[in-house]
C-alpha cells in the first residue's frame, strides 16, 4: 500500500521534470550570456557528484572494456600440494578459456541502452539544476521588487508627513501610508525568506556548500543580474 500511495507522487515528479525539460530551451533564451555560462558551470558541478550519472558512466565504461577478445577470455589459476612418503611437492595449474559465444555476441543494443541511461541521467541532473536556478532568479527578482516597494512606500510616507505638517494632508492619510509601508516591509521579509530557501535548494541541486555556491554566483551579482534589474551599489 505504501508503494501504491507514492506512485501518483512519482508520476507528478516525472511529469513536472518532463514539462520543464521541454520548456528549458525557451527559458534559456531569456538568459544573459553570464547567466548561461553560470548555468552550464553549475550543471557541470552537479554531474561531478550525481550518483545516478556516475553509476551509469561506470556501467558504460565496464561494458566497453568487456568488448573484444579480452572480454571473452577468462583465466583460472590455482595451486595444490601433492607428494608421497611424507614429502610434499607443490603443483601449479593455469587454465585459459575463450568463450566464443561472448566473443561473437552483438552487444550493440546493450551498449546503446547504457549510453541512453547515462545521457538520461545527465539530462535529468541538468534539468534539476536549471529548475532550481530559475527559481533562484525569480526569487531574487521578487526580492528586488519588494525592496523597491519599500523604498517607494517610505518616500510616500515622508511626503505625506511633510504635507501633514503644513495642513495639506489629513492624519488618516498618513496612517494609511504607514500601514502600506508596514505591508511592504512584510512583503520584503517574505521575499528575502523565499530567496534564502531558493538558494538552499540550488545548493542541494548542485551538490555544493552554500559558501562555495555563493562564490560561483558572485560574478553574476557583480554584473547586475537579470536584464532590467538594478545593479548593486558600488563601494566607495
Amino acid at each position: 500500500m505504501k508503494g501504491a500511495s507514492s506512485f501518483p507522487g512519482k508520476c507528478w515528479t516525472w511529469f513536472r521534470a518532463l514539462l520543464f525539460a521541454l520548456l528549458l530551451p525557451a527559458l534559456a533564451q531569456g538568459l544573459t550570456e553570464g547567466q548561461a555560462r553560470l548555468l552550464d558551470r553549475l550543471a557541470e558541478e552537479a554531474l561531478k557528484a550525481d550518483p545516478a550519472y556516475l553509476q551509469a558512466l561506470a556501467d558504460l565504461e565496464a561494458a566497453r572494456a568487456s568488448l573484444g577478445i579480452l572480454g571473452a577470455l577468462s583465466a583460472e589459476a590455482g595451486a595444490s600440494l601433492a607428494g608421497e612418503y611424507g614429502q610434499v611437492a607443490p603443483s601449479y595449474r593455469l587454465a585459459l578459456s575463450l568463450n566464443l559465444a561472448d566473443l561473437f555476441r552483438d552487444r550493440g543494443p546493450a551498449l546503446r541502452a547504457l549510453e541512453a541511461r547515462a545521457e538520461a541521467a545527465r539530462r535529468e541532473a541538468r534539468v534539476r539544476v536549471a529548475e532550481a536556478f530559475f527559481r533562484w532568479l525569480a526569487a531574487r527578482e521578487a526580492a528586488r521588487a519588494a525592496a523597491d516597494g519599500v523604498e517607494a512606500r517610505e518616500a510616500e510616507l515622508k511626503a505625506l508627513q511633510a504635507r501633514a505638517r503644513v495642513g495639506a494632508a489629513a492624519p488618516h492619510e498618513v496612517l494609511a501610508a504607514a500601514e502600506r509601508l508596514s505591508q511592504a516591509r512584510l512583503a520584503l521579509y517574505r521575499a528575502n525568506l523565499d530567496l534564502a530557501l531558493a538558494l538552499e535548494d540550488l545548493a542541494r541541486a548542485v551538490g555544493l556548500p552554500l559558501d562555495a555556491l555563493r562564490g560561483l554566483l558572485r560574478p553574476l551579482e557583480e554584473e547586475g543580474g537579470t536584464p532590467g534589474a538594478p545593479r548593486p551599489p558600488k563601494g566607495p
